[in-house]
């Protein structure tokens, strides 16, 4: 018998020999090759059939990997253009869907109603016949927004579609420089509320924006949930928040997220008009309005109590656990947070390099400089002397260690990996915060040591180091020079080189948060 490429032969009857792709083997029940009887002893009927089972092969191969592309793709776009993404099975379905919906809109301009009565038997006043068209108008602008959508979609997975008219948006602000101007938490904070504003009116152009869109949006948040940072929660949409918050009877969101929602969306399109998109910003004269409160309120903070403060502090220091070993953020974010009044961030971020003597006295410094470091302002970066108290829990040994193994720029802390079972170096998250990670241990560690009122958070060391600094009367100028607050009279900033270190070191060491 003759032989045949990609077959073998058994007692006069060739079969297929065809090797299985890796990938698709699973597909195949686990086989390397595919040796089925091609039921011919024709070597001219053998390679046709073979080559058919050989091209229907390729062929899923190709659909096997393109839809494995298109999922890995989908994984990057934004929730919504990932819904649908999938809910059109891919690239080749949501192209399909597009050249649909952009021929559909052409049926139906050419369907349009006729701007003057067809003849006698149309009664239709020249009022009625003007609401016919406004409303075939709007049908017409809807269908485009939702064939834009998709090809938006299109557009970021490289394919070479046209949309329907003018179609920058918010998002694509967003993307055109507006996230190169704050940073990375800020620009996903305006990203998330620009989808859910999308998810309610659909993907407007930028120029078709007004007054009512913002308001309607606002009215719509009210009833989202307060905390939509559970398991799931995040890639709901906005209509599926508002029906779970509304069948929990959730806690809603508050004045002060409602405000902050419409702050974003009008310095995004402020930041239109100053790059030249918009003419005007439309939303400069939206209003949004607090519901009055009575001064007596409480405030949704606290600082720790003395005994709540000494719970935490003894609890890193005593522990034998390796997550709060010398070398861990674990064991010292709360002590210097306690002690110095930083932020969650400030703490985690701190690198080796930020520890140096300054006029013979060692000193902390809280900066932006650094490679993915960030502060809440001006007035946050500085030097600070470090707290004695610091010192003899032996930070500066540890800091001294770290020094002498690393790169001076690298983070001073570690972080113990539990399942590793030994330290990593801290990780910058999806949101360009190096503190994420710590933050949720930090908030698992509170409820092992039964510190569970929700008024009290990592930012609550900072109230106790202020309420403590407030104790003993330090001056005015050295509480908000060293916890990083500005200048009551803002034009005092600039002016003279400031209290030195060893008067702010006197100062320093006078607070004691964890006295009463």
């Amino acid at each position: 018998m003759k032989k045949i490429e990609n077959t073998i032969q058994r007692k006069g009857t060739y079969y297929s020999n065809l090797r299985v792709p890796a990938d698709l083997r699973d597909q195949f029940g686990g086989v390397e090759m595919v040796r089925k009887s091609l039921k011919t002893s024709d070597p001219d009927m053998a390679r046709d059939r073979v080559a058919v089972m050989r091209a229907k092969m390729n062929a899923q191969r190709d659909k096997f990997r393109g839809d494995a592309e298109w999922k890995r793709l989908a994984e990057l776009l934004p929730p919504d253009q990932n819904k649908l993404l999938r809910d059109a099975g891919g690239v080749e379905g949501l192209l399909a869907q597009f050249e649909r919906g952009k021929i559909g809109i052409k049926f139906r301009e050419a369907g349009a109603p006729h701007h003057t009565p067809n003849d006698d038997s149309d009664t239709r006043s020249s009022e009625e016949i003007e609401v016919d068209l406004a409303g075939h108008r709007a049908e017409i602008a809807a269908t485009a927004a939702q064939v834009n959508a998709g090809g938006k979609v299109l557009k970021r997975l490289g394919q070479d579609v046209q949309l329907i008219g003018d179609v920058f948006s918010l998002r694509d602000l967003i993307e055109e420089g507006y996230s190169e101007t704050v940073d990375p938490q800020t620009a996903d904070a305006v990203r998330n509320c620009v989808r859910r504003f999308n998810e309610l009116h659909g993907e407007l152009a930028l120029k078709s924006l007004e007054v009512r869109h913002l308001r309607e949006y606002v009215d719509a948040i009210k009833g989202l949930p307060a905390i939509t940072s559970g398991k799931g929660m995040r890639d709901k949409t906005l209509q599926q928040l508002l029906a779970i918050a509304k069948k929990k009877n959730s806690k809603t969101l508050g004045d002060s997220t409602l405000s902050k929602h419409v702050s974003m969306l009008k310095g995004l399109m402020s930041h239109a008009v100053t790059q030249g998109y918009l003419d005007v910003n439309r939303w400069a004269v939206y209003k949004f309005k607090k519901a009055k409160t009575k001064h007596s309120a409480k405030s949704t903070r606290r600082p720790f109590t003395t005994e709540e403060l000494d719970r935490i502090l003894n609890a890193v220091r005593s522990s034998n656990q390796p997550q709060f070993g010398s070398e861990t953020i674990d064991r010292w974010a709360p002590w210097i947070a306690s002690h110095h009044g930083l932020r969650i961030q400030e703490v985690c971020q701190l690198r080796i390099c930020d520890f140096q003597e300054r006029e013979g006295i060692w000193c902390m410094q809280i900066t932006d400089e650094g490679e993915g470091q960030r502060t809440k302002n001006k007035a946050s970066v500085r030097w600070v002397p470090v707290h004695p108290k610091l010192i003899v829990e032996g930070l500066r040994q540890q800091v001294a260690e770290r020094k002498a193994a690393k790169n001076p720029e690298s983070f001073v802390f570690q972080y113990w990996m539990r399942y590793k079972k030994r330290l990593g170096e801290l990780q910058f998250d999806g949101r360009g915060r190096v503190s994420g990670a710590y933050g949720k241990r930090f908030a698992s560690q509170m409820d092992r040591l039964e510190l569970q009122d929700p008024s009290i958070v990592f930012h609550s060391f900072r109230h106790r180091l202020q309420d403590a600094a407030d104790t003993v009367g330090i001056p005015d100028s050295h509480r908000r020079y060293l916890t990083g607050r500005a200048n009551k009279d803002a034009t005092e900033d600039g002016y003279g080189e400031g209290a030195s270190m060893k008067s702010l070191l006197k100062s320093l060491a006078r607070i004691d948060p964890t006295t009463g």
